[in-house]
Formats: structure tokens, sequence, C-alpha cells
């Protein structure tokens, strides 16, 4: 017998959370955080109460209460990869389990100074798996995690093999033939998995009827502003996701073009390249300078006299208002001037703060005449056609759509019913705390 129990991240875009249930043991699928309302709950109070009782309230994490009966019976927590809505929970939720948590060599150096930034003692063995490797959590479960493509590296989909057949958590994932840094799909191994009972599949950007390009095509918009531009004499500033490690190694690359020395500022940025360097991913730090903490960066800002030979790489893109560079925008940390660069390698996460914050981030950069490229950026998301190809691939018996909200999730379903997965038969909207039951 097979159940399956979303916890979170089903009719919602956040906080990631799947349980499955193989007889009397269980699986967990990722722990992940719902950004805005941390964000919007913790705000500039560094002493908010980060209790769990009080983070499922404000709907911040997964409500594992849901799941209460099964907790005992858990045997491994398997996090897909490093983005925070997928592990960022993990700190507050891990305690109340007594098993392994499992993740790809990233993705657990990530896991690792998350924990250490929260100072929350973790008392769970971390175990790292190389991607592309089976492991057992029991002696009848085997976990795989199979190398697919995302805005991260080492993102795997998970899979689930039992007696009864095999479970997919394919969740976040694009399927891109140019990556610019780690691992293709392994799409050769997807297409030897049998006897696929289901697959929890991404859906964010089903109403799309594209194939997402590739983070070569980002690369290449990257060098067109970066290398096109008319930057002689101005200062160069660029934001981005701070674990898309791509997207940074394009920018050093570019820099060294413009013969600019690159500095990344922010604790963000160092603890996500760090993570890299520990797995052996990438070695930034010998190619730029890292400035970690506030007062440091706020001092390298005001002493650095000739802006104009480096390239600044920071946080802020979603306007964060505690971000590096809203801070260099409207607390003075730095004195743009006219014609200076700023580039967001990025796309806003929709939601009321983000836009807003962003868009009082671009109409201040305005008024002091500085030149604002935006959307230098593909998505880390399947569309539509990736997620038919992978559907293609994998065969599943069942699909069960996630990560998107209702309106998405319903467009998915249209795609699945083009493809033969008629609603409510082959393919099912679940909500959280819904246990589904595969005979």
């Amino acid at each position: 017998m097979i159940e399956i129990m979303p916890i979170g991240g089903f009719r919602e875009v956040g906080k990631n959370c799947t349980a499955v249930r193989i007889d009397d043991e269980v699986i967990v699928l990722d722990m992940g955080l719902h950004l805005q309302h941390y964000i919007d709950y913790t705000g500039d109070d560094d002493d908010a109460d980060l209790s769990l009782n009080k983070l499922i309230e404000i709907k911040a994490v997964p409500d594992i209460s849901l799941m209460e009966d099964w907790i005992p019976m858990t045997k491994a927590i398997c996090i897909s990869h490093a983005h925070l809505d997928h592990v960022g929970a993990v700190p507050f939720l891990a305690q109340k389990f007594k098993c392994p948590i499992h993740g790809t060599p990233y993705t657990m150096e990530v896991l690792k100074a998350i924990i250490a930034d929260k100072e929350i003692r973790v008392h769970n063995r971390l175990m790292s798996h190389d991607i592309n490797s089976m492991f057992k959590v029991s002696n009848n479960i085997k976990i795989e995690f199979i190398s697919i493509t995302h805005s991260v590296v080492h993102a795997a989909l998970v899979v689930i093999h039992t007696k009864y057949g095999s479970i997919v958590y394919a969740n976040d994932f694009k399927l891109d033939n140019q990556p610019t840094l780690g691992h293709k799909s392994n799409i050769g191994r997807m297409h030897e998995l049998k006897n696929v009972k289901a697959m929890i599949i991404d859906s964010l950007y089903a109403h799309k009827p594209i194939k997402t390009p590739s983070e070569s095509v980002a690369r290449e918009l990257l060098r067109e502003v970066m290398i096109s531009t008319n930057s002689k004499g101005k200062a160069m500033v660029i934001s981005t996701f701070s674990s898309h490690l791509a997207r940074i190694k394009s920018i050093l690359e570019f820099s060294k073009q413009l013969n600019r020395k690159v500095v990344f500022l922010g604790r963000s940025l160092d603890k996500y390249v760090m993570a890299g360097e520990k797995c052996g991913v990438v070695e930034f730090s010998k190619q730029a300078k890292i400035i970690k903490y506030r007062h440091q960066v706020q001092k390298f800002l005001k002493d650095c006299k000739r802006p104009e030979d480096y390239v600044f790489v920071v946080t802020g893109h979603q306007g964060e208002p505690k971000s590096v560079l809203a801070r260099m925008i409207f607390q003075n940390y730095f004195k743009f001037k006219k014609d200076d660069i700023v580039i967001f390698s990025c796309q806003i996460i929709p939601g009321e703060a983000n836009i807003r914050n962003r868009e009082a981030m671009e109409s201040e950069l305005r008024k002091k005449k500085v030149r604002i490229f935006t959307d230098i950026h593909v998505s880390g998301h399947g569309a539509r056609e990736d997620q038919r190809d992978l559907i293609n691939t994998i065969e599943p018996e069942l699909l069960l759509p996630s990560h998107s909200e209702v309106a998405t999730a319903e467009k998915f379903i249209e795609l699945a019913e083009e493809m033969g997965y008629k609603e409510n038969k082959r393919c099912f909207l679940l909500k959280n705390g819904h246990r589904f039951r595969i005979e």
C-alpha cells in the first residue's frame, strides 16, 4: 500500500513538503519555507519568535501536524535541491523526526550553512549522496537521486523505489540540454524507470506554451549587456540569486573580459559560494573578493575610489529591504552616478511586497539617472513543453501537479488530459493534508 500526503506546496508556491507512506514506513520529500510569509513576518525584527508553532501559525513552514501519526514511521527526509522553498524549513522541523536527512553534496553543504546561520541544533544525521546514485533507507525502500537541471547545481529528481513500484518526485526542474555548469538531466536513466505508479511534478509554468530556454541563453543575454554596453568609467552592479552558481560563473567570465575585478557583497552570496567550493563545484574565491558582513560592505563601498574598476555582485533583486542593493540605494552605502549600470539578472517572484519593493528600488535608481537592465534571465522551471517531455519520458500511471496555485495547476490538468491523463482518473489535484492512496 502506498499513500501520498501533501504537507505543503500544493495549491501554493512555497513551503514544499510531501510525505509518502509505504506500508508502515514513511519518506518525507523536502521541507521548504514559504519565503514571502517568512519575510513578511520577520521583517526588520531580528528577535522575531521563530518557534515551530509560530512559524506554522503564520504559514511560513509546512504544517507537520497533518502527518503527526506518520512521524514515528519516518525513515528518511530527502531534499531535492538547495533552494529555500525546499530546504529552508529543515532547521525548524527536523527536530520532530528521528531519521537521517539525505541530499546531494551541494544541497547538504547549503543545509549545513543554513543550520549554522539559524544557530539551531539539528541532531539528525546529514547524509550526502552523489548525483545519479541510489541508496537504501530500509530493507524495503531505496532512494535514487537522478540528475535533473534547474537553476541550482546538484538538483535531483527523487525516485522512491518500493516493491509496489516507484514514486517520482520532479519538483523543481527544467530540461536544459546546454547547462553552463553541472550535470545535464539524466534522460537515459529516466527512460529506464519502470512501473512508475505516480509522478509529483512541478506545474508552475503549465500556462506557458513553450520550452523554457537553456541557461546558455541567459549567458548570452548577460554577455550582450555586460560586453556590448558602453560602461567605460561607470560602475557596474549585478544582482542575481545567490544560489545561482551558473549565472555567477558567467558574470565572472565576462568581468574578466572587461578587465574588471569582481566583488561579492553580502552573507548570502558568501554562504552559497562557499557551499559550492566545499563540494568542489566551483572555485570562485580565487577569482573574486568576498565581503561578508554589513559593516565590512559599508566600509568597502565607502572607501572604494574607483568603482569603475569593479563589478559588484549583490543581493536584492526582489527589492528586499535588508539586502545589500537596498542599502546601497536607500542608505547611501554607495554613491551612484549618472549612467552607472545596474543589471537585474533575475525575474521578480510574484508577490505584492516584492513588486512594490522592486518598483521603489527602480524608481530611486531612475532619480539617480542610473541605467537599469531588467529580466536578464531565464527561469529554472520547465514550462508546458518541458512538462510534456518529462511525462513522455517517464510514463507514470498517475500525475500529481505541485508547486503552483490552483489556476496554474488547472492549466497543467488541461495538458494532462490532452495526453490521456483524465482528471480524477489519472491526474489528481491534491490539497495539503489529503491522504491519497494508490492501490
